[in-house]
């Protein structure tokens, strides 16, 4: 179970094969592939793996993920991604996302997931089954204490009144 500081999802080299054709660095579609399989790690970590998909006929999809890019990141760098449960319902997880380059203070992209549980059956929100619920709100409690990401629960706009 994740303490209370930012729980390591993710420690991936970046690959050649992740670089936009036009720059060295890291395609935009890729930070969201990296956020995905960092979640994977985080919800395996709280009970739903595999095993729990099958058992429960459950998954988790995004409902909402608002990516803030500020850095770039090369190949052959190590991507660092930490996830804090900022919220977590009977049904949903809000998620605050941080990537870091292995080795540099600043942070290279932030992204806020709404993660919902979803039946395979219906297609419809669900309760987490199998304990999830309750050991995502006990992580939710740990990370409480923890300052919320700078960009954390702004709005995406171009700062100005929308024309009539």
């Amino acid at each position: 179970m994740p303490a209370t500081a930012p729980f390591r999802a993710l420690n991936v080299v970046i690959k050649p094969e992740w670089l936009s054709a036009n720059t060295s660095h890291l395609f935009v579609a890729n930070y969201v592939m990296l956020f995905n399989e960092a979640a994977r790690g985080f919800f395996a970590a709280h009970g739903l793996d595999e095993a729990y998909k099958e058992e429960h006929q459950q998954i988790y999809v995004f409902g909402g993920l608002n990516v803030r890019y500020e850095r770039e990141i090369f190949g052959g760098d190590t991507a660092l991604i930490d996830f804090v449960l900022a919220d977590a319902d009977a049904k949903r997880a809000h998620i605050a996302i941080e990537m870091y380059r292995e080795g540099g203070p600043k942070r290279i992209c932030f992204a806020e997931m709404l993660a919902v549980s979803v039946s395979r059956a219906t297609g419809r929100s669900t309760p987490w089954a199998g304990g999830v619920g309750a050991k995502l709100r006990a992580t939710q409690a740990l990370h409480a204490v923890l300052p919320r990401p700078n960009g954390f629960g702004q709005a995406m706009g171009m700062g100005r009144a929308a024309a009539p």
